[in-house]
């Protein structure tokens, strides 16, 4: 602050020492000396400086419309969601250009999203009852779908449904506006329906009012369909999915349950300062709240996301249920691995350490799983790291691992051919999942342990309770090291490497566990079970 406080004293005395008409002046370029400020303070992640400084901008010049709108940008940063509500709205309406007016509705739009007396209506008359719903139809309501997606989400959304139709059930799914190519399609005779995919429109719409359009087409599709039951997956905010389903629900009088996937109150920013401490946290928070309470029953992953759901949000324990992550044990099977494939990755001769997964998210961990890497082979072991998959954070990470040192030993391979996924895993020896602390990495489980553990590679992963739940009694399926501690995780691989004998201990007890309990069939049973749970409850809720 140095430089600016210099500024700022040489600017004020010559604001005392112009005549008033020129004092005009001197306030605008004291104002312009710490709007520049702010910029480059929030530019450096230094928010709350920023905000500091712009406050006395505002101040000192509260028609200034750059410190307003910078103001407003800054507050919703920083998850201060009612003060940047309020300070959009003055903005909008001193200066109704359409650059603030479109400022002022989009964060307005979280505001009202989150707000415990909104929830979206279907446009109409509400019929008592849907006609003539079909026996054993269910509506999947999901925020994407295969064939144009192939992450974690779709592929648990698409094996659970394939599991459902097994177990008797006739599944049908619907995907959010604007997602997918043409209106329709099938995988694996699975029927997917796609509602005003690609519409370009659809980027001016706040988000209020794609929760609102998004119940307008799901009613269409869920009259036409007629299920006897709703089936809601988490969508992009985790809670947005869940008020469609409860509109959906009441209008229709159907029963319906909540699948949740994940815990997204923390999605909005990555910088771990606000994630979990702000206003926008609290709201988004309590949105879920009460989209779970709304459900007939509740379906989690793991045993630590029950606790939650069960402790943190009030739901009464014999509506939650645990339903977790599986495998396809006839794609993720034993196999060689290419050494053609081993030999362009520059991994021969070494011990590739390697996880698959997004590359968008601070909570996977990969700084921690390279910062290891790095002490590894400081200490002359001949490892490696794999990095299977992409995303906003690609760049960041190939510039620490070039910071480290690594050099070709860290390998990005980028999104890859889904049907190649497993020839990836063969090239791995010992997976790593490197998760940090934070909230939904600390009690939702991954699915790419269990497509290792499958295959029969040794899988090691942070001590957080979803993974150690994974790792199992005695850690008899996984080694586990301390989460964010790359020193605690090189120890651990280093002691690994010398002991192959107890790698294919572990890799042998995990391969076998999976192949008892985490069958996506088994899922299907037990998805049948919880919706005639939801029925029973809707009938007795309702009667």
């Amino acid at each position: 602050m140095g430089a600016l406080a210099h500024w700022r004293r040489r600017l004020r005395r010559q604001f005392r020492a112009v005549p008033r008409r020129g004092r005009r002046a001197a306030r605008i370029a004291i104002t312009y000396a710490e709007t520049a400020a702010a910029v480059r303070r929030d530019r450096d992640k230094r928010h709350d400086d920023a905000l500091r400084l712009l406050h006395d901008a505002a101040r000192r010049s509260p028609t200034d419309m750059r410190v307003a709108r910078l103001r407003t940008q800054l507050l919703a940063r920083t998850g201060q969601l009612s003060d940047a509500v309020a300070e959009a709205s003055r903005l909008a309406m001193t200066a109704p250009s359409g650059k603030n007016v479109r400022l002022q509705r989009s964060v307005q739009g979280r505001l009202v999203e989150t707000d415990p007396g909104w929830r979206p209506v279907v446009p109409g008359a509400r019929p008592a009852r849907l006609a003539d719903p079909l026996p054993g139809r269910v509506l999947y309501l999901a925020k994407e779908s295969m064939p144009h997606r192939n992450n974690g989400y779709c592929t648990r959304t698409h094996e659970t449904l394939l599991a459902v139709r097994g177990a008797g059930r006739d599944p049908v799914a619907v995907t959010l506006p604007g997602f997918g190519e043409g209106r329709s399609c099938l995988v694996d005779d699975i029927e997917y329906h796609h509602v005003m995919p690609g519409a370009p429109q659809l980027s001016a719409v706040t988000w209020e009012e794609y929760v609102q359009l998004t119940t307008t087409t799901f009613a269409r599709q869920l009259a036409r369909v007629r299920p006897e039951v709703l089936h809601a997956g988490s969508g992009h905010r985790g809670y947005d999915l869940g008020v469609v389903g409860e509109a959906l629900s009441d209008w229709a009088g159907l029963p319906w349950i909540y699948e949740v996937r994940s815990f997204f109150e923390t999605t909005w920013t990555a910088d771990e300062r606000y994630a979990e401490h702000a206003e926008y946290y609290r709201r988004r928070f309590a949105a879920e709240t009460r989209a779970m309470h709304a459900a007939d029953a509740v379906v989690t992953l793991s045993g630590p996301m029950r606790e939650e759901i069960v402790h943190g949000h009030g739901v009464p324990e014999d509506r939650v249920f645990v339903i977790p992550n599986a495998v396809d044990l006839e794609r993720f099977q034993p196999r060689s691995r290419d050494p053609r494939l081993r030999a362009r990755l520059g991994l021969d001769d070494t011990f590739v350490l390697g996880y698959i997964s997004n590359l968008d998210h601070f909570r996977e961990g990969q700084e921690v799983l390279l910062s290891a890497a790095a002490l590894l082979r400081a200490q002359g072991l001949p490892v490696s790291v794999l990095l299977v998959g992409d995303g906003r954070r690609r760049a960041e990470l190939e510039a620490l691992a070039a910071d480290l040192g690594l050099g070709g030993a860290a390998v990005f391979a980028g999104s890859v051919p889904f049907d190649e996924v497993p020839q990836w895993y063969a090239q791995i020896d010992l997976f790593v999942v490197p998760r940090v602390p934070e909230r939904a990495g600390r009690m939702v489980s991954p699915m790419k342990p269990f497509e290792a553990m499958a295959m029969e590679i040794p899988v090691l992963v942070s001590d957080l309770p979803a993974l150690v739940e994974i790792a199992g009694p005695g850690h008899g399926r996984a080694a586990v090291f301390r989460a964010g501690d790359a020193g605690a995780l090189a120890e651990v691989v280093a002691q690994l490497a010398g002991h192959p004998e107890e790698l294919v201990k572990r890799a042998a007890e995990a391969a076998d566990w999976v192949r008892r309990e985490r069958t996506w069939a088994g899922n299907g049973r037990a998805f049948d079970a919880v919706y005639r749970f939801a029925a029973e409850r809707h009938a007795e809720r309702t009667r």
